[in-house]
């Protein structure tokens, strides 16, 4: 975690790794979403164990339509970095969810976000049995609060 400026105040950021040509994208317009394997350092990040928990005990007393989306939402910013290199990229993110790379979910990454990184890949993934199928987390970036070393 990493102290930065957003509404002037002093908030808590994640800090995430990311290649200079997404920092680039992402600052110059084209790009608003950032991708993360999904992998379990991500699914502690991003998860809401206390609805997780919540959501299983609502699921054992038979109340499943009570349960409640896992997915944080108390996180509103990034630091983006790269190691080695004297760059940043603060942004302030509205979402963070789970995509797929499926037809639907290809198709629902293009037309939300206008996000294409997977397109190429979607070919090789259908010849995948459902059980293996990759998922994703996506973070939607609403705003770029700060940035230095990008050009």
């Amino acid at each position: 975690m990493k102290t930065i400026k957003y509404n002037g105040q002093e908030v808590e950021a994640y800090s995430l790794i990311m290649t200079k040509a997404n920092a680039l994208d992402i600052l110059n317009g084209k790009k608003v979403i950032e991708t993360r394997k999904l992998s379990s350092k991500y699914e502690k990040m991003f998860t809401n164990f206390k609805q997780l928990e919540e959501n299983e005990r609502l699921r054992k007393e038979g109340r499943e339509n009570e349960c409640q989306p896992i997915l944080r939402t108390d996180i509103e910013t990034i630091h983006f970095y790269s190691t080695g290199a004297p760059w940043f990229l603060d942004v302030a993110i509205d979402e963070i969810g789970i995509g797929e790379v499926t037809e639907e979910g290809i198709k629902f990454m293009q037309e939300e976000f206008d996000f294409h990184d997977f397109d190429e890949q979607l070919e090789e993934f259908k010849k995948n049995p459902p059980e293996e199928i990759p998922l994703f987390y996506y973070l939607h970036i609403s705003e770029v609060i700060n940035h230095e070393g990008l050009k």
